[in-house]
This record gives structure tokens, sequence and C-alpha cells, in this order.
């Protein structure tokens, strides 16, 4: 009979470990399901959310297969814009095919930014912008990717 209890802890530890990936209460991460204990606003059919966390609006997206180069963010009048482009070309036996990928997404940002703590970052196809809250709104501003 031990093992079987030893089963039970098991999945009771799992139950657990999962649960705090899908709300996000483990290591700071965003929550895999919208709006689950962490003040999330919701979701895109595009794996994008944006949330509020430590003083900051966090905005995440999967942005697979894009180089960080092939990404531009600016943030201007509370908008939060995301413009990816990529683009392949293959030749072979006498055949010429290009293929291209472009996203083109805008984000209302519900509350007044510090444009100049702006950062973000992009990796393994997760783009992550932070966008601390602030009292005041300046206008328009480029956003370098880390």
């Amino acid at each position: 009979m031990r093992s079987f209890d030893d089963m039970d802890r098991l999945f009771d530890e799992m139950n657990r470990t999962f649960e705090e990936f899908r709300t996000g209460r483990r290591h700071g991460m965003p929550a895999l399901e919208p709006g689950a204990d962490t003040g999330a606003w919701g979701t895109e059919g595009d794996g994008s959310v944006l949330h509020e966390e430590d003083g900051e609006y966090v905005f995440v997206m999967d942005l697979p297969g894009f180089e960080r180069e092939e990404i531009d963010l600016t943030f201007e009048d509370g908008t939060l814009s995301i413009d990816a482009s990529h683009d392949v070309e293959e030749d072979a036996e006498g055949h010429h095919a290009m293929r291209s990928r472009r996203i083109a997404r805008s984000v209302s940002i519900p509350g007044r930014v510090g444009e100049e703590g702006i950062s973000a970052s992009y990796r393994n196809g997760v783009l992550e912008v932070r966008l601390p809250v602030e009292d005041g709104r300046e206008s328009g501003h480029h956003i370098e990717i880390e």
C-alpha cells in the first residue's frame, strides 16, 4: 500500500506545480490562463497577454520564428505597436520561392506609462515588454529589444 500513498503524493505535487504555472505564481512568470490571479486583462488569439505586475504593465506575446532585428516596437499616445516581418527566399532546381510572414498588433495600455523606463526582451520566440506605471505621459518612444 505504501507505493500508492507515494503515487498520491506525487500526483498532488504535480497538480500544485501545474496550478502555480497556470496562475503565474511560480517565479514571477505570467499566467498561462488569462486573468488567473494576476490582474490580467485578457489574452488574444495570437498568444499575447497584458497584465499589471509590481508597478508595471507587462505585455507578453509569442513571436516564434522571428529574429530580434525583425521586430519593431513603438509606444505612442498610450498605444504599444508591434510590427514584425520575416522573409525567406528559396532557390532550388530552377524554382524560386519567397515566403513572407508579417505580424502587426497594437495594444492600448490602460494607464499612464513612464516612457523612459520601458524595456523589452525577446527570448526563445517570446516578446516581453515592461512599461512602468507613471503619472505623466509623453508622446512617442521607440523601444530597443534586448
